[in-house]
């Protein structure tokens, strides 16, 4: 399970989520998971857990959230040549716009991001955007900093998503680095995973279920889908 915090990889996020169970075929399947994130940052903080340190460098580096968005235009224009699922998301759904000037202006003044066009072998181009923050930010109902990152938002995540999984990394959209620019190891990211698998709990569902929770004190992820 890869657990995350909603929109930590912008300048603005929530700070509660909800969720809703509107049906339910099977009570063994579809849980979510919830994490504690206080019990999370301790462990990943504490020097006796893992062996790579990539707590603290976390903590002293931050991290860079990068973001690939493949053109639909390109897709639309080679329909016999392209592979839509491939593609996580185009930066035309992402910022509602079919002007790529436009597109990254708001990337820019209201997302807080960096944005270059890249060409791609199998996409023909991306927005690809990215945005330097810290990996721990401070939680007004503990009165202290906590882990607000996860690698949801890396390759990773897409290890068993059909389609995008069959992408060497570095065509895949999503990328986390650490905040000087350094490439996080394999091993780092497992321990990153480790101690939210670590802190969390399983939450199973029922129809008509609700659930509501804090985006900063908790991660949510679920496990993988069959």
């Amino acid at each position: 399970c890869t657990d995350n915090h909603a929109m930590a990889y912008i300048e603005e996020t929530v700070t509660n989520l909800g969720f809703v169970c509107l049906e339910n075929t099977d009570v063994n399947k579809g849980h979510t998971f919830m994490a504690d994130n206080v019990k999370a940052t301790d462990m990943l903080l504490n020097p006796t857990f893992g062996s790579t340190g990539v707590g603290q460098k976390l903590k002293e580096k931050g991290l860079c959230y990068i973001r690939k968005l493949p053109d639909r235009q390109h897709f639309l224009d080679n329909p016999d040549t392209t592979d839509p699922s491939l593609v996580y998301n185009f930066w035309q759904t992402s910022f509602l716009t079919e002007d790529p000037d436009e597109a990254a202006e708001i990337a820019r003044t209201t997302k807080g991001l960096e944005v270059e066009w890249v060409d791609s072998p199998i996409f023909g181009r991306y927005m690809v955007t990215k945005h330097y923050t810290d990996a721990f930010e401070f939680c007004p109902y503990t009165d202290r900093n906590l882990l607000f990152s996860s690698i949801a938002d890396d390759y990773m995540w897409f290890d068993a998503w059909p389609g995008v999984k069959s992408l060497p990394h570095e065509e895949r959209p999503l990328k986390l680095n650490f905040g000087d620019n350094e490439v996080m190891s394999r091993a780092e990211k497992q321990e990153f995973v480790n101690a939210y698998d670590a802190a969390g709990v399983r939450l199973p569902w029922s129809k008509g279920d609700v659930a509501v929770a804090c985006n900063i004190r908790t991660a949510h992820g679920r496990p993988a889908i069959h």
